[in-house]
């Protein structure tokens, strides 16, 4: 139901596709940002590194998105059918590039060189847009797995 809250902070954004055989495609996204009305979710798949899944998001949008913190590994995965896939727009890539800087700052805390961490493709991106269908919490423990209804894990 809150969209914004549950995404909240997870700042490291991983892209599954398929394509019609059920060969999966996995790319990093630079950013995942809720839509205003909290009902659906866009990631931003950088040019470079996403032919294949912008390939399969054509051919049958089906797409999971997991997310998650690195400094806590509290994850969650989303899964739905893009309904949108456009070039991202200028106005957009502050939020792409805040969003990314957030995850830059996370993995240098827990060791990773700057210099690496910033040869990460960020922008130009596709933009894909789906309506969340399906949330599962995925954060490693008991409830790892479980649907989440209503902004919790059931």
């Amino acid at each position: 139901e809150n969209l914004a809250a549950l995404v909240e902070g997870l700042v490291a954004v991983h892209v599954a596709t398929r394509d019609d055989a059920f060969v999966p495609d996995e790319v990093m996204a630079a950013a995942a940002l809720p839509s205003a009305d909290g009902r659906s979710l866009t990631v931003y798949l950088p040019v470079a590194t996403s032919e294949t899944s912008l390939a399969n998001l054509r051919a049958n949008g089906a797409i999971a998105v997991v997310l998650s913190q690195p400094l806590t590994h509290r994850t969650v995965q989303l899964k739905g059918r893009v309904e949108t896939l456009r070039t991202a727009r200028e106005e957009e890539r502050t939020g792409v590039e805040r969003m990314a800087a957030a995850f830059d700052t996370e993995v240098e805390v827990i060791g990773l060189p700057p210099a690496v961490v910033r040869r990460r493709t960020r922008w130009p991106c596709h933009a894909a847009t789906f309506v969340v269908s399906e949330a599962y919490e995925q954060t490693p423990g008991p409830r790892a797995g479980e649907p989440i209804v209503g902004g919790e894990a059931s």
